[in-house]
């Protein structure tokens, strides 16, 4: 009687982690502008090879979307693979719409540069321009506010 309960509730469970799983598949990261730049910054650091260059193409529009089209595969290469970036955090500090298809994002992201032959860690508030195009959110511009660059083991001076 118990082992039949027990397969009851483990049947029970994975429904329930079925139709979860189904609901967060079927929201689309293109209905919210954050979701959409988290999603692109995700990427951007996972990139191991020129090819997935299109991958995050299907993100950007505008000028983000030419700028990127323009590089070659060594400048693609050198800033998305060799750069050798780890992804610390990416915070949210405001979205404001500009109007009903136009809404600006300001965010920090937080990465440790190992490149250079000095760790550093490198914090970036930023400004995305986003806009929707066919009922989908999409990057058209990323402007740098401000950097801030901690050097791992840097030495001072009094």
């Amino acid at each position: 009687m118990c082992n039949m309960n027990l397969k009851a509730f483990f049947g029970m469970l994975v429904g329930i982690m079925l139709i979860s799983t189904s609901c967060t598949i079927k929201n689309d990261t293109g209905n919210d502008p954050k979701k959409v730049l988290q999603e692109y910054i995700s990427r951007s650091f996972a990139v191991k090879s020129p090819s997935e260059r299109q991958d995050l193409l299907t993100l950007l529009t505008s000028e983000a979307k030419s700028r990127l089209s323009a590089w070659s595969d060594d400048q693609f290469r050198e800033a998305f693979i060799d750069s050798k970036r780890e992804f610390v955090k990416l915070a949210f500090t405001e979205a404001k719409s500009v109007s009903p298809r136009e809404t600006s994002v300001t965010y920090e992201l937080s990465y440790i540069d190992h490149g250079k032959g000095h760790d550093a860690k490198v914090t970036q508030k930023k400004l995305a321009q986003m806009v929707q195009e066919q009922g989908k959110w999409l990057i058209a511009d990323v402007k740098n506010i401000k950097e801030l660059v901690e050097y791992k083991d840097e030495m001072t001076l009094p």
